[in-house]
Parts: structure tokens; C-alpha cells; sequence
């Protein structure tokens, strides 16, 4: 026999042998995907909440590790293409602590409805269900407090705050909402507000646990904002609620009073619209006898009105015979 001859059949031989190993591989593969096996798979896991009276009290896991029981093809194709479950909080029960949990054999239920046949769930493959655990939500009408810090610009002044809601329908585990009295907002802080604007804040979740729901999530707020100009008079003072039968006179009898309007209203503001006077008894600061006068707006278009000076007034008390 030639060399080129035994080479031949040497190949040959390792190429019959390469396929029956082939061929023999196949058929034991295929047998063993055809047995039986049990083995803890994991599956993607999604939270359905389609029950609004619960919400769930923790971070609930993505992934579930079920112990089943079937053929290794079907194994195989699960640990392929890991299939989703979902978890549905609407078979919550109430525990004797109190609490709303899913159950071990609740949640076993709802996972194999979702698998396909032929493959038995035996239970989880680490041994404990998922940590599911639930509140009942209570709801509440609740008042809102909008809470501001606003600065105008020079010539400015700030004319109105208002909300378009003065409550807010929160919803939340009782403990949470049954001592709330009050829903802030976040704090608007606006500087140099030169101009009128609406915007939206969102509400302060100042519970325990954090999970209060909010319906609507914001309040719309409307803030106006005017200019002014000052107006300044010389007023005589008054005196309100002096017996008759006395006298009294001031030192100085007259006091300069700034009255700060928007233009259009200042046009039309007179020593009329504004009241200088001080009341009967006096209060005098280290039995002295000096007033500090109050001022009395009369015209709604004047926003303040103030002293120009910050001093006070002698005065004399006379009685009339």
C-alpha cells in the first residue's frame, strides 16, 4: 500500500468517526432534552396595580425565580427567551398585623396561570416568595397653603396671590393622611418680579412614608404685580373717641403722609382718601406725652400709606369748662 493510499483511508476513518461522534451527541442531546428535569428558572417580573385603594409599600423585585418541572426543551426555551410574569396587587389580604400582603400561594396561583402547559410549578426557587407587601390607601380632602417668598422690583408692589383650588384630594396609607391638616407647597421664590404671571407648584409630601398621591398633582397660581408712584400730603391729625369736654392740640399740628398708588389712581387721590388720627386714651410710651399717629386708608387704589418721617407728636390735654 502507497503512503498517499494509508493517508487516504486515515482521513476517511477520522472523518467517519468525527460524524458518528457527531451523530451519537445528537441522539443523547435529544434524549436528555426529552427527560424530564426540575430546576429553579428565572423570569422577568412586572407590577400590575389595577386596584387604585392599594399601593405597594416596597421596591418590588424584577426578576422571580421559580422551581419548576418539565422536559429539557422546554427548560431550555425558557432560559432563552425569559419570559415575563406579572404580579397583580388585586388579591391583597389583610394580615392580623394589619398590613396587606400576596401571599405565597396567591402569588404561585397568578404565576402559573401565565405558564404555558406542560410546565409545573413546584414553588420559588429560593425558597420565599416576593416581598409584596401593601397599604390600603384612604383619601382626604385637604386645604392647601401656598407658601411664597416674593420680592418687586423698585416701583413695584405686590397686589395679589391667589390659587386656583383652595384644597387638594390627597391619597395615601390612613396613618399618613389622618393627622393632615394642611398641604403645603414648594416655596415660590421669585426676585425683582416686575410683572403679573401665572405658574404651577407642585406639593410638599411631608408623610412618613412619602407615598401621598395628589389629585391634581399642582395648583395653579396667579401672581399680579403693579407699579406705583408716591403722593405725599401734609395732614392735620384727629383725635377719635375724645370726651367733649376736653381740648387737646399737637406739636407739631400737621404731619407729612406718602401715599403710594399705580399713576392712574394717584390722579385722582385727594387729602381726603387718607386719615391721620390717634385714639383716645392715649397710650404714652414712658408716661410721656408724645402719640405716634395711625394712618386710615379710605380709597382701595392706594396699597400704603406711611409717615415720612418715623417720629411721634407732643400734645397738651385741656379741659373745656
Amino acid at each position: 500500500m502507497s503512503k498517499f493510499n494509508f493517508v487516504f483511508l486515515n482521513k476517511n476513518q477520522s472523518r467517519r468517526f468525527v460524524l458518528f461522534l457527531l451523530a451519537a451527541s445528537f441522539v443523547w442531546f435529544l434524549k436528555n432534552l426529552n427527560e424530564t428535569y426540575q430546576k429553579a428558572v428565572p423570569f422577568n417580573l412586572n407590577f400590575e396595580n389595577s386596584n387604585q385603594n392599594f399601593q405597594l409599600s416596597n421596591e418590588l423585585s424584577k426578576e422571580v425565580s421559580l422551581l419548576v418541572r418539565s422536559s429539557g426543551f422546554r427548560l431550555l426555551s425558557l432560559k432563552l427567551f425569559k419570559p415575563f410574569l406579572v404580579l397583580n396587587v388585586n388579591d391583597a389580604v389583610l394580615t392580623a398585623e394589619g398590613t396587606y400582603i400576596l401571599n405565597e400561594s396567591m402569588q404561585l396561583a397568578q404565576f402559573k396561570s401565565q405558564i404555558e402547559e406542560g410546565i409545573e410549578v413546584i414553588g420559588f426557587g429560593t425558597g420565599t416568595p416576593i416581598a409584596a407587601n401593601f397599604l390600603k390607601l384612604a383619601e382626604k380632602k385637604i386645604a392647601i397653603n401656598l407658601e411664597s417668598e416674593i420680592k418687586t422690583a423698585p416701583n413695584h408692589y405686590l397686589k395679589a396671590v391667589s390659587l386656583d383650588t383652595d384644597s387638594v384630594l390627597v391619597r395615601g396609607a390612613l396613618r399618613d393622611i389622618s393627622s393632615l391638616n394642611i398641604v403645603a407647597t414648594e416655596t415660590l421664590v421669585m426676585s425683582e418680579l416686575n410683572k403679573s404671571l401665572d405658574t404651577v407648584m407642585s406639593f410638599k409630601d411631608t408623610s412618613e412614608s412619602g407615598l401621598l398621591n395628589f389629585f391634581p398633582s399642582h395648583a395653579k397660581v396667579s401672581v399680579e404685580v403693579a407699579s406705583f408712584s408716591e403722593l405725599s400730603f401734609e395732614l392735620n391729625i384727629e383725635t377719635i373717641g375724645l370726651p367733649a369736654h376736653y381740648g387737646i392740640k399737637f406739636f407739631p399740628s400737621q404731619l407729612s403722609v406718602v401715599v403710594a398708588a399705580p399713576l392712574e389712581v394717584l390722579k385722582s387721590i385727594s387729602e381726603t382718601d387718607v386719615v391721620l388720627y390717634v385714639e383716645y386714651p392715649f397710650e404714652n410710651k414712658d408716661d410721656l406725652n408724645i402719640l405716634r399717629p395711625k394712618i386710615s386708608i379710605k380709597n382701595e387704589g392706594i396699597f400704603k400709606a406711611y409717615l415720612a418721617k418715623s417720629t411721634g407728636v407732643e400734645y397738651i390735654l385741656t379741659k373745656n369748662n
